[in-house]
């Protein structure tokens, strides 16, 4: 449209604000903002002379942030700004923007269209405007810049209440300067969202193989979090637009979601989707069925229901793609440990997924298996289940224990899950409670054996391979297992609701998988033993 008085000439980026989201993830600043940032939680820049300091944080002018470090920001975003700078001043002031940002990092700039709006001095224009805007001036600006950049966005936004042009550069190593955004454009577009952890998020990796067969472009929504680091090297999705916490606010999620998603052919949000069906939660109606209610309408298989969701047939096939400088990583530390290695994963998500007989089985392993190494892994929380292995034995211990302390490797906390699940790769044995490096391996070859918590084997393990699931026995322990619940809690109790063993403070259902049981499943796995010491 072309402008006209009628037209609202406040809150400009309020009309661009969702263009925005991907390319902004981290601290960005907002300059001249103005009484309106684009979002809350952006760093709000203004010299007060039009608004006061109303909708800023800082008070700085536009060609001078010297408050802020060099490639101290991940984004620059300005809207209807520019033009109220002097030509001749725009490149230094564009100059100073990408000080401040850093390589990978953006400049976003929304400006009025001189094709839409009043030009310099005429009826109606803004008397304040110093310059007609157009692209080839813009870009012009920027290429005066030593820097390197690619104009990976532009648009002539014209609908509704539009008169503006919307730049999008990302900035680049060395000088060089592109222009990505002429590219050809993909036929088939298929956006997926998934903010969840890694099990999740590997989950879901399923149905990319397909997509991509089906000839779609696939764009992946989702959290800079360990799901993200476990996905990230798929080959099948194109584009990771990252998102942190609240980085959209709560409050402007529906809007958002309404916007973009008629961008793309075809829509895939599986935000929470198998969680809040397959998993009873707090404060919900499910949470209070009965166990044989759950059981009869909650009793599906995860990875079958993603598929249902997405709309994307079978096969079943989730994947984790290590790197060839990680699959060494893995062979050379394999080989440094011993002739056979068993990764241990220590616990999930929620304090439900602890098993507690870890060490007494460990020594069965290793008084038994002499050339076994164990590889402890998880997060930092894990680091406190390893206490004890995470150093070499006295010296007045008996030799047999000294040596069995030495065939334990602490890496809980110490590699990044991306490690953890190349060396599930080659690793002779995986053990673990239901987590996301458990789900990484569960199409993997390699033996697993996983303890089950809150889902059944109907619901995790019933396409995995070459595994062996513990159930706590029938009768004995929680009377609501498989309880189907999601178990979050509260601050004080992470995991309300659940009936713990009294001693150990481990939920029933992990307490009642006996260190006999897991030591038969060990030895189905490893064979008869070789060599016992005594």
């Amino acid at each position: 449209m072309v402008w006209s008085i009628s037209n609202s000439r406040n809150d400009e980026s309020s009309k661009v604000r969702w263009e925005c989201v991907p390319y902004f993830h981290g601290r960005v600043l907002d300059i001249g903002c103005g009484p309106y940032k684009c979002f809350p939680h952006w760093i709000g820049v203004d010299n007060g002379h039009h608004w006061g300091m109303r909708g800023a944080d800082v008070k700085a002018e536009a060609n001078d942030l010297s408050l802020f470090a060099n490639q101290s920001v991940d984004c620059c975003y300005s809207s209807h700004l520019l033009e109220h700078i002097p030509y001749a001043d725009v490149p230094a002031t564009l100059n100073e923007w990408c000080r401040v940002a850093k390589p990978g990092g953006h400049i976003i700039l929304y400006l009025p269209d001189e094709a839409q709006y009043p030009l310099v001095g005429a009826e109606f224009a803004n008397p304040d405007h110093k310059w007609n805007v157009n692209a080839d001036k813009v870009i012009a600006a920027m290429e005066t810049l030593k820097r390197g950049w690619d104009l990976i966005d532009y648009q002539v936004r014209s609908e509704t209440d539009e008169y503006s042009l919307f730049f999008v550069f990302k900035l680049t190593q060395g000088s060089a300067h592109e222009f990505s955004w002429k590219l050809p454009k993909p036929e088939k577009t298929c956006a997926v969202v998934r903010y969840g952890a890694i099990g999740d998020v590997i989950i879901m990796s399923s149905i990319f193989p397909r997509l991509k067969e089906q000839g779609y472009h696939i764009t992946l929504y989702c959290q800079d979090n360990d799901g993200y680091q476990a996905i990230k090297n798929d080959p099948h999705i194109n584009r990771f637009i990252i998102q942190g916490k609240d980085e959209v606010p709560p409050q402007f999620l529906e809007e958002f979601w309404t916007y973009t998603r008629k961008k793309y052919d075809k829509w895939i949000n599986l935000c929470e989707s198998v969680e809040a069906t397959l998993l009873a939660s707090p404060g919900r109606a499910n949470w209070e069925w009965p166990n044989e209610l759950r059981a009869k309408y909650l009793n599906r298989n995860y990875l079958e229901f993603t598929h249902e969701l997405a709309g994307v047939p079978p096969p079943y096939r989730p994947k984790f793609y290590s790197t060839l400088e990680e699959r060494a990583w893995a062979r050379d530390k394999a080989r440094s440990y011993g002739r056979r290695n068993i990764l241990w994963s220590l616990s999930g998500s929620s304090g439900h997924k602890v098993w507690p007989h870890l060490d007494e089985t460990m020594n069965r392993i290793l008084a038994t298996y002499p050339d076994t190494h164990i590889v402890l892994v998880g997060d930092e929380f894990c680091r406190i289940l390893q206490t004890g292995w995470d150093g070499y034995a006295d010296k007045d211990e008996k030799f047999i224990e000294k040596q069995m302390h030495r065939s334990v490797h602490c890496m809980a906390g110490k590699w990044t899950i991306r490690e953890s699940m190349a060396f599930a790769e080659v690793a002779d044995l995986i053990i673990g409670t239901e987590t996301g490096l458990l789900n990484a391996a569960g199409h993997m070859d390699v033996p697993k054996i996983v303890t089950l918590s809150h889902s059944s084997e109907e619901m995790l393990t019933k396409h995995w391979v070459n595994v062996i699931a513990l159930n706590q026995p029938q009768g004995i322990g929680c009377n609501k297992h498989p309880c189907r619940q999601l178990h979050g809690g509260n601050n004080t109790d992470p995991w309300l609701d659940c009936p713990k063993h009294e001693e150990t403070g481990t939920a029933l259902c992990q307490f009642h998988v006996t260190a006999d049981m897991m030591w038969n499943a060990v030895k189905s796995v490893l064979g008869v033993a070789e060599r016992k010491v005594a």
